[in-house]
């Protein structure tokens, strides 16, 4: 008898879909959500190759505070997944009582020792997830590989995300969540671990934690010693607690609290009782020190020459134009455009920088919150007293709207503090936008916030005297005006691997939204702007195939649409091609 003959059915599974089904399933049920990070091929959206929890944390620019801005509110949800379709979702368990087995041994423990309720389960990738209506302590290795989540400052992953291994938790039994029984309610209660004391306070059982937590909270912020805030927490427990809970899970939840970095709680001073200080230049009067700087110009016109001179003249410590003098210093050139070993350090070179004392990045990144803290202690170690971003774009968090002044603020927040702290200059370099503007300070890309947060904004344009060069002019100055400085630039022999180098000429003064104004741009229709795209193409893609996504992003950071360059990768007969889940495009061959 033949065999039957079996039939493969393939199903796609639209994950984006489900994040969004589920995540307004819980709005209904009162539920609240909060978006964190997803996981694509096998890494984490957040940018971070060496990410410690991968799929699992809080997208910081929707979610400032993490799960505390968890809400149930729908229009936010589809906000938050428009801007984040790849996302992950977490569920606030403000209310909840989630048990965490995470291997077989615990799930089976669980079952046989607490004999649950029927209730909503979700599969996780390696266990399940048990919901209940209610609170209890959280805590985790409760049991082996078993966790408690409950309270307002804990979450779990979501079904219908992603693992970082792969797979998809998903719903495994679409039960009503049941009310939390006692017997699983006392399981983080061992008795041979109960306090000494009698107890008999005002904090219930099920209050302990998050109130311990969040007066640990508000001592931290405080910057309380750590062991006073533990005898704090102690004191606090032992008096007031309805049973006071272990003097280790006390401990716990003073180290916990302790990590997180702290902010200073403002406060309304007298200018009486503040300090005179004395504003600090690195050059004068172009960049202050403790500042963050713009410098905007179109592309192909010199921003990264006169960068790269600025670094070379730093770290030699020569004196610059009306400047004054200065000690060497270290600096940070982060360019996302070129290759640091054939045109960099060419450009340094050519330039007579101290190689030593300037340094670029070994890979992209992206200024998440935990990337601008390595970037700060890279500052501090390295002593560095200028930083170039060039672009700014590239390192622009994914999912900030840069056209939104709220979160150009909040990103930029970050930069700025990170200058203030360490004495340094930051450079954000921008390309002009194709609009037409009256004023020049207003022609960069994006919202106008990178303007108002910028203490400096420079503006750089090719020179219009016959000379081979730029201008540099300033386009706003909140402590002193500037006159323009002119530079010149030599020609160099690129086939040989040489790179001009770039010479002060003179001040002169310029009014710069005339300089810069609509008038004198020379912008021709739109087969002008296919040629540079085309030019961009051929330049990217010399050396071989590269992902499209990332020429996409370096095209918008020179000021090239999408659809510019979609009409310049079809007349170009680019080549594209699918390797996984990544587009790739290619030269054609000849």
């Amino acid at each position: 008898m033949k065999a039957p003959q079996v039939r493969r059915v393939r199903v796609r599974f639209d994950q984006p879909a489900s994040v969004l089904g589920m995540m307004e399933w819980f709005a209904r049920q009162d539920i609240p959500v909060l978006p964190i990070h997803g996981v694509v091929d096998g890494c984490c959206t957040c940018g971070d190759d060496e990410c410690s929890s991968p799929g699992k944390h809080p997208i910081s620019s929707l979610v400032a505070h993490g799960v505390k801005n968890a809400t149930t509110d729908r229009k936010t949800i589809r906000r938050w997944h428009r801007k984040h379709p790849d996302m992950n979702y977490a569920v606030a368990t403000n209310g909840l009582a989630i048990i965490d087995c995470d291997s077989k041994e615990a799930l089976r423990a669980f079952r046989s020792g607490y004999r649950s309720p029927p209730t909503f389960t979700v599969k996780t990738a390696r266990g399940f997830h048990f919901y209940y209506h209610g609170e209890m302590p959280a805590r985790n290795g409760v049991r082996a590989k078993l966790d408690i989540k409950s309270g307002a400052n804990s979450y779990v992953v979501g079904p219908g995300s992603r693992h970082a291994l792969g797979a998809i938790y998903a719903v495994w039994d679409n039960e009503p969540i049941a009310d939390l029984p006692q017997n699983i309610a006392d399981m983080s209660e061992r008795p041979e671990e109960s306090s000494d004391e009698d107890g008999g306070g005002p904090i219930p059982v099920g209050m302990r934690n998050s109130t311990l937590t969040q007066f640990a909270g508000y001592m931290h912020a405080r910057k309380v010693p750590k062991d006073a805030l533990l005898e704090a927490l102690k004191a606090l427990n032992r008096n007031m607690s309805e049973k006071p809970l272990p003097d280790r899970e006390v401990r716990q939840i003073a180290r916990s609290i302790s990590r997180y970095p702290t902010k200073p709680i403002p406060e309304m001073l007298s200018f009486a009782d503040i300090p005179d200080e004395k504003l600090e230049w690195l050059w004068f009067p172009f960049l202050s020190l403790r500042t963050l700087a713009l410098l905007d110009g179109n592309p192909g016109e010199g921003k990264s020459q006169f960068t790269t001179w600025l670094c070379a003249r730093v770290s030699r410590g020569d004196l610059l134009p009306n400047g004054d003098p200065m000690e060497p210093a270290n600096c940070f050139l982060c360019n996302f455009e070129d290759l640091p070993g054939a045109v960099i350090k060419k450009r340094l070179e050519a330039n007579g920088a101290d190689l030593s004392r300037v340094f670029v990045q070994s890979r992209s990144f992206r200024l998440t919150p935990e990337m601008v803290q390595w970037l700060e202690g890279e500052i501090i170690s390295k002593k560095a007293r200028l930083v170039i971003l060039d672009p700014i774009q590239a390192v622009i968090t994914k999912g900030t709207d840069t056209n939104s002044n709220v979160d150009v603020r909040d990103f930029m927040d970050q930069l700025r503090e990170v200058a203030e702290r360490n004495d340094c200059s930051i450079i954000c370099i921008r390309h002009f936008g194709k609009g037409s503007h009256d004023k020049a300070m207003m022609k960069g890309i994006g919202s106008t916030d990178f303007v108002g947060i910028a203490r400096n904004q420079l503006g750089l344009g090719r020179r219009k005297d016959g000379e081979r060069g730029f201008l540099v002019v300033t386009l706003k100055a909140n402590y002193n005006e500037a006159e323009g400085a002119l530079f010149k630039m030599t020609t160099a022999d690129a086939r040989a691997g040489e790179q001009p180098s770039v010479s002060f000429d003179r001040f002169e003064t310029v009014d710069a939204d005339e300089f810069f104004g609509a008038g004198n741009i020379k912008r021709g229709p739109d087969q002008d702007e296919r040629a540079v795209a085309k030019q961009f193409l051929l330049d990217a893609l010399a050396n071989g195939p590269k992902a499209a996504a990332t020429l996409k992003s370096q095209a918008e950071a020179r000021a090239i649409s999408a659809s510019t360059l979609d009409r310049a990768r079809k007349e170009l007969g680019i080549i594209t091609a699918k390797e996984g889940k990544i587009w790739f495009w290619s030269l054609a061959p000849d």
